[in-house]
């Protein structure tokens, strides 16, 4: 009794969606077109990265060499961007990394990546608001607004905030109100604070090469690398979250116009301009200034005023709070519609999927989302909230990566997923769709069965198709994942031959379950775009993804199991027994 019963529960907690449900849903509206979603994910991608994460990453980690920062940031990034365009443009749903892990791996890992990606969007809002207002606003007035508060209403200080930022709860509020009034009006909005930024990206890199100092990279204290290349690795960890508006295009994909064609065009394009723009103003930034002495309030407008051009502080920062201004919107665009998707599968509270007639927007969803952040930017540093961004993102990334190849050599994925409508309603839903391709994925090749050595894999045929390369992923990712641990943790180990032996099985047995899988019938040209050459660019997005979150802060792993712990009691006491899933 009690192994079916745990049989049972596993059973439930891995159960996968129906989506059927879903993609008849109208609730929201389709208003966005591709211009609209590109520039909303460029100004939710260059924004609070560039000026609020470029100087404490460029002096406690990279130095010069946070160009190599960015660069491998927008790598991986890519990488994933890749995996979330194949999704979106198969599943033009809301939800994003959510409904993504749910139809793949099940309920509760959902779960875990919608809880995880909210959060982070969420601290991303209370984080960049907490900067508009201190760190830019407030310093064009002279920090009058922190003086004040420093003396009448101060605050322990360290992980609480020095003193309470009403200002920054004021952004907050009037955020939540423009996103609740409707995604169209806010991508327009977007939009326009975008190519503010992006003009003053050009003023920063254009100034900053007349100003720079190449000796700044050369002969100062520590030269390109002062904190070694890990500081550099460790950096790009942390600038993760500068990419990740991939994520918020991901999110309305339900309320794009063409998800099919536009997202994935989008996507590609962002993170293009997003790399070239951060590439280039940190350059300019580590250039014009030695790394040591980069501030990491105000970088940009610091490093002008200390080279004399103290006019140039106040350009910068109008373009900094532009630009601040699109990654707020965009992060408080991303909660509520996760919170929706999650409502709507019974994971959380019912309230939450109700959907403004007028508006076409999750209004309660989006106003319980301002109101948290409002408290988070009262209560919480900066510093605080700065260390817990990034892992969400990972998380995300890595599971949505594992998805793409899983439920690439699955058969009848997609067309024959549990609950879907048939065949030719999914042609009217899904246009450019073709429901007729290979049936027969998830087993091993014809030409290495009918080869001389097809008698050795004849074992395979005794397991479900789809199976056995799972299986095989799950190994893959295992070892690599503790050849990057012991690689990244170990390297003083590395002048040990035992030890460099044992990192090198590691790789060997990854690739070669990696290489196994390619042995296997794969889905094959059945949507607009798909992720090219899986299972190999998949799977680098997942190492790079796991090898960045192994060089995160030990208090951000803290946190997220501090967050998570939430999130169990409220799936488990909630969620759990209220699941569409667990009724159908």
């Amino acid at each position: 009794m009690a192994a079916g019963g745990l049989s049972k529960f596993v059973s439930n907690i891995l159960r996968k969606k129906d989506l059927t449900t879903d993609m008849m849903r109208k609730d929201l509206t389709k208003c966005l077109g591709f211009s609209d979603i590109t520039f909303l994910s460029i100004g939710s991608m260059v924004g609070a990265g560039l000026y609020v994460l470029t100087g404490t990453v460029a002096l406690k980690f990279a130095g010069g060499s946070i160009v190599l920062s960015y660069l491998f940031a927008a790598i991986a990034s890519a990488l994933s961007a890749f995996c979330y365009a194949e999704f979106a443009a198969r599943i033009p749903v809301t939800g994003s990394a959510y409904q993504f892990t749910y139809i793949s791996v099940g309920e509760f890992w959902a779960f875990v990546i919608g809880w995880n990606v909210a959060l982070e969007h969420a601290v991303s809002v209370s984080a960049v608001a907490k900067s508009w207002s201190g760190y830019y606003f407030d310093s064009l007035l002279g920090h009058k607004m922190r003086d004040y508060l420093l003396i009448h209403a101060p605050m322990p200080g360290g992980i609480v905030a020095k003193y309470p930022d009403f200002f920054a709860a004021g952004i907050v509020l009037i955020v939540t109100i423009i996103v609740a009034t409707g995604v169209k009006f806010t991508s327009r909005l977007t939009s326009t604070f975008a190519a503010l930024n992006l003009v003053i990206v050009v003023f920063i890199f254009c100034t900053g090469l007349y100003l720079s100092k190449w000796a700044n990279w050369t002969t100062v204290r520590g030269g390109f690398f002062p904190h070694g290349f890990s500081g550099t690795i460790s950096g790009a960890a942390t600038l993760i979250f500068s990419y990740t508006g991939y994520e918020v295009v991901a999110s309305v994909t339900e309320e794009t116009i063409n998800p099919n064609r536009d997202v994935p065009l989008a996507l590609l394009i962002s993170i293009s301009v997003a790399a070239v723009a951060y590439i280039s103003a940190s350059a300019s930034l580590t250039l014009m200034v030695p790394w040591y002495d980069i501030s990491i309030t105000a970088p940009f407008p610091t490093a002008y005023a200390q080279r004399g051009w103290v006019w140039a502080k106040y350009v910068v920062s109008l373009g900094a709070l532009a630009a601040m201004s699109t990654t707020v919107i965009a992060a408080m665009i991303v909660v509520p519609r996760y919170f929706y998707a999650m409502s709507n599968d019974g994971l959380i509270m019912p309230w939450f999927k109700r959907v403004n007639e007028k508006t076409g927007t999750p209004v309660i969803s989006t106003v319980v989302t301002g109101i948290f952040c409002m408290i988070m930017t009262l209560v919480f540093s900066l510093h605080s909230l700065v260390e817990f961004i990034s892992i969400g993102q990972l998380l995300a990334c890595t599971f949505v990566a594992f998805c793409v190849i899983k439920l690439r050599y699955e058969p009848n994925q997609i067309a024959n997923l549990k609950g879907w409508p048939p065949k030719w309603q999914l042609t009217a839903m899904l246009p450019n769709f073709q429901p007729d391709y290979e049936h027969h994925c998830g087993v091993i090749k014809d030409s290495i069965m009918t080869s001389p050595f097809g008698k050795y894999f004849a074992w395979t045929l005794n397991f479900k198709p789809g199976v056995l390369p799972f299986y095989s992923l799950m190994l893959a990712t295992f070892f690599g994942a503790i050849s990057a641990a012991m690689f990244l943790f170990g390297f003083k180990k590395l002048k040990e031959a035992w030890f460099v032996c044992l990192v090198v099985i590691f790789i060997l047995l990854s690739k070669f379950f990696l290489l196994f899988i390619c042995m296997f019938k794969y889905v094959q040209s059945v949507f607009i775009f798909q992720v090219p050459f899986v299972p190999f660019v998949p799977f680098t997005s997942i190492i790079i993804n796991i090898i960045l979150m192994f060089k995160l802060q030990h208090l951000t792993w803290i946190r997220l199991a501090i967050w998570m712990s939430i999130g169990l009691v409220i799936y488990f006491g909630y969620g759990y027994r209220h699941s569409k899933s667990r009724k159908q």
